[in-house]
């Protein structure tokens, strides 16, 4: 159980900074093409990977975390 949490965070912080490196270079291309100078979101490629690990640990059905959150009534 616990290997499956920590794949699926693993996984999570490496397609997020991937897609933080992505969509950084897009805004940048985009505000290059359309305004002449370089614009962009600081430290995108940090943020992003933590908002997915959060997501990740939020929507993820099988954890434990969740369930004992449930069970204290």
């Amino acid at each position: 159980m616990k290997n499956k949490f920590a794949v699926r965070l693993l996984i999570a912080l490496i397609g997020g900074a991937a897609a933080g490196f992505i969509l950084s270079e897009i805004i940048g291309i985009a505000g290059w093409l359309l305004f002449g100078k370089a614009i962009g979101i600081k430290f995108l490629p940090v943020i992003l990977p933590i908002v997915c690990a959060g997501v990740a640990l939020i929507f993820m059905p099988n954890a434990k975390l969740l369930q004992d959150r449930g069970s204290k009534e």
